[in-house]
């Protein structure tokens, strides 16, 4: 979670930033960046850098001006500036600043999939969080929420659910219950919930920070809009279309008036509400929604952020169900190139990914291809999810029906024990999208 170090200066209306003060301009530019005024923020910031007097003023205005660049989505600029803020809080004696910028730049990294370049950064802040506040701070919550989110990006789940949950109760007995911050510690235990195919819980999760943040920023603002978006991607795989449908056109609706139309996170609404529209089977429609999710985030993003991604297997899986299954395979294997690249060989998305081209080589035909994928992702998610995940399970399934076919009985008859042993672990809940069972596939395919 990235932390906001304003808390000295308060301002009722947002004054006019050519004869504005330095402290004026730092205070109305947080409160239009609070509003989600992203645009008209920023003009203040930037005088607030050329009117800064000494370090300790330019310093902070240089984070400022990250910290509403990150939230704009311009992150090359952010980074830029996290780094002109960070080089100068080295030399000051402000150390609490520098660890808000130090936890600042590795949320920006974290949440571009870069998490070894994060954690150090993370790590840093906590220690000299920790050194100069104490481990039970309400500046450590922020800070640990960061690290778990690095915990989780790295599928770590267990010990990333330990820490939002250490967090989660930093933040009530600190702060309260109806903290903003903890909207976005519930948010993330509903997200590790919803991985980890525990939808009950993530759904409560959920609706808790949604009722936090509407209280908090009111229905219309982005970051309400976030939550209501992961709970619609909860309504998706729970096939309450119809419901995930409607809240996802309402995010789109705001962001698009709040960020433009352009902004990073409309890659990821349009990517979620094709999703919905292909778990409908409504594949020429999700198509040209994917493609436009893609061109967003691939022009926002870069070619390798996690969104990007998302966006390339999402296209590819549409191209597989319309039995393109060259521009499929192609797609398939740039997003593993990508995932190779800059994941964990051990996360959960290689998984999705691997398991995907072998369902797309399975409505082939091509077993002796398949085979060795299916192997390859069962053991990433055993290692990342568990055996007894439900994607896991239908994964292990495809690989046991695929060895039948390659005649391998023995072998076969091995998985198929195995299988119906986790099955009784199963909590039954219903796989994601990237689980397909190629046999019924194969029969819409006919």
């Amino acid at each position: 979670m990235w932390v906001n170090l304003l808390g000295i200066f308060l301002l009722l209306d947002v004054v006019r930033a050519e004869t504005a003060t330095w402290e004026q301009l730092i205070a109305s530019g947080d409160k239009l960046r609070t509003d989600a005024r992203y645009t008209e923020a920023e003009p203040y910031f930037r005088s607030a850098i050329q009117q800064a007097q000494g370090p300790e003023e330019m310093a902070m205005s240089l984070g400022q001006l990250a910290l509403l660049l990150q939230l704009r989505g311009d992150f090359p600029q952010a980074e830029e500036f996290y780094q002109r803020a960070i080089s100068a809080y080295e030399v000051l004696p402000s150390p609490l600043n520098l660890a808000i910028n130090l936890n600042n730049l590795g949320n920006l990294y974290a949440n571009g999939g870069r998490c070894d370049q994060a954690e150090p950064l993370v790590l840093r802040a906590i220690e000299i969080q920790s050194r100069v506040s104490g481990p039970e701070s309400a500046g450590m919550a922020d800070m640990l929420d960061t690290l778990a989110s690095i915990q989780m990006n790295r599928s770590r789940y267990a010990d990333a659910e330990a820490t939002f949950r250490r967090v989660a109760s930093l933040r009530k007995r600190l702060l309260g219950p109806e903290d903003p911050g903890l909207a976005e510690t519930l948010s993330n235990l509903g997200r590790i919930c919803y991985t980890l195919g525990r939808y009950s819980e993530a759904e409560a999760l959920y609706r808790r920070a949604i009722g936090i943040r509407e209280k908090a920023l009111g229905t219309e603002h982005p970051e309400t809009a976030r939550i209501r978006s992961q709970l619609a991607e909860l309504y998706r795989i729970e096939k309450k279309y119809k419901e995930a449908e409607m809240l996802w056109l309402d995010v789109i609706r705001i962001w698009e008036k709040m960020l433009g139309p352009e902004h990073h996170d409309l890659g990821a609404a349009w990517n979620n509400l094709g999703s919905a529209y292909f778990s409908e089977h409504r594949f020429g429609e999700a198509e040209n929604l994917f493609q436009r999710a893609l061109n967003i985030c691939e022009k926002s993003l870069g070619t390798e952020h996690p969104c990007t991604v998302t966006a390339l297997i999402n296209l590819a899986s549409t191209y597989r169900e319309q039995h393109e299954y060259e521009s499929a395979e192609s797609l398939y294997r740039r997003a593993l190139a990508v995932q190779e690249r800059t994941l964990q060989p051990e996360h959960s998305e290689i998984f999705k990914t691997l398991a995907n081209l072998a369902n797309a080589y399975c409505l082939q035909g091509r077993y002796q291809d398949a085979e060795p994928l299916y192997a390859r992702s069962l053991k990433v998610a055993e290692a990342s999810l568990g055996a007894a995940h439900p994607d896991a399970i239908v994964t292990l399934a495809n690989y046991g029906l695929v060895l039948r076919k390659l005649g391998r009985k023995v072998d076969a008859k091995r998985v198929e024990a195995h299988l119906r042993e986790l099955r009784t672990q199963s909590r039954g809940n219903d796989p994601g999208d990237f689980a397909v069972d190629w046999r019924e596939l194969q029969k819409r395919a006919r």
